[in-house]
């Protein structure tokens, strides 16, 4: 699933929780809006990295509702697999919310 993938179910589960959703937003991959609400801004890569969460960092200045959203399962981010606990950790800390897309195109908001 290409990063291009990603986009349609992440559409999809933001519209079912009555957003308004846009793709390429300026320098986002993804802004939702609803009404009388801070935009949400969701940043998609095939995997996590580190210039992920930089770029979701940096997306901080922007909105105060920002999520990393990536593939997850098997054969995707060893990153996540192996060191999911220090990433959750960091991303509390830092105020940043986390999506995973499984292979099937389910999103999983895994945090908040």
């Amino acid at each position: 699933m290409p990063e291009a993938d990603l986009y349609p179910p992440i559409k999809r589960f933001l519209e079912a929780q009555g957003y308004e959703v846009k793709g390429e937003v300026g320098a986002c991959d993804v802004v939702a809006v609803r009404e009388g609400e801070d935009p949400i801004i969701v940043e998609l890569k095939d995997r996590l990295t580190l210039a992920l969460v930089l770029q979701a960092v940096d997306r901080l200045t922007m909105s105060e509702m920002v999520y990393l959203a990536f593939r997850a399962g098997r054969n995707h981010s060893a990153t996540w697999r192996t060191k999911r606990k220090q990433v959750l950790s960091l991303l509390r800390r830092l105020g940043i919310g986390l999506l995973t897309v499984s292979s099937r195109g389910q999103v999983r908001a895994v945090l908040d």
